[in-house]
């Protein structure tokens, strides 16, 4: 799919906002802001979904929504070039 990214949410680290099992489909976008749920390749840990925060030229910074999420010191500052998509629509999985 080019420019697009289906994923099935694993982990806690955006709950509530997104919860595990939650199908998610993020499009690829000429610009991010702060607030934009992200996929990104992360160098370091693989696929994740975080919180962009501090979006500057070329780099951001990451937040997960949950407390218990990597701290944005442990993920470091990330180039935009990693970033597969922004979140444009998510279904949750039913109780």
């Amino acid at each position: 799919m080019l420019g697009w990214s289906l994923i099935r949410v694993t982990g806690e680290s955006m709950h509530p906002m997104l919860s595990p099992g939650t199908f998610a489909l993020f499009r690829r976008s000429a610009s991010y802001r702060d607030g934009d749920v992200l996929l990104v390749e992360h160098p370091r840990f693989g696929r994740i979904v975080k919180c962009a925060i501090d979006v500057g030229k070329g780099s951001l910074w990451l937040e997960g929504a949950n407390a218990n999420s990597l701290s944005r010191e442990t993920m470091g500052p990330i180039e935009q070039r990693l970033v597969q998509g922004k979140l444009v629509y998510q279904i949750a999985r039913k109780k």
